[in-house]
């Protein structure tokens, strides 16, 4: 049997982390690439986000849009166990009215929820355009 010489053993080794490093620098590249070069379409659908305040002695929740898309009042749902509802509807606007970041409305039995918000409940935020129901955001209840 023959044995690699030291200088051979070395060789390959040398090979096999040049190609390592080349490798990488290739995926490096194309990574950067897509972030810095390519535009990004649509942005990947409608985006916000919200934040929500609950007041658990009159079981009432208020929704804040803090960031992201402007939406027609119409087009956010807000639905929670047992109903469903619009932005507009709770907010008292018309449904083609803008729904940005600082806009707030108040999920309770005295608006147009209709319904008193538990501690457990889950609140869901979709923008629903055209068919294509997307969930913006989730409130978890307080538990």
């Amino acid at each position: 049997m023959g044995r690699l010489s030291t200088d051979t053993v070395g060789m390959t080794e040398g090979i096999g982390v040049a190609v390592l490093v080349g490798l990488t620098v290739l995926v490096t590249a194309i990574v950067g690439l897509n972030v810095l070069v390519i535009e990004d379409g649509d942005g990947g659908g409608p985006q916000a986000n919200f934040s929500y305040d609950y007041v658990a002695d009159n079981q009432v929740l208020i929704v804040t849009h803090e960031r992201g898309d402007e939406f027609e009042g119409g087009n956010v749902e807000i639905q929670g166990p047992d109903n469903r509802v619009t932005w507009a509807a709770v907010a008292g606007g018309e449904p083609d009215a803008t729904v940005g970041p600082g806009d707030v409305v108040q999920l309770s039995n005295g608006s147009a929820y209709q319904q008193q918000v538990r501690a457990q409940d889950t609140i869901t935020i979709y923008h629903n355009a055209s068919g294509n129901r997307t969930q913006l955001d989730q409130w978890n209840g307080t538990n």
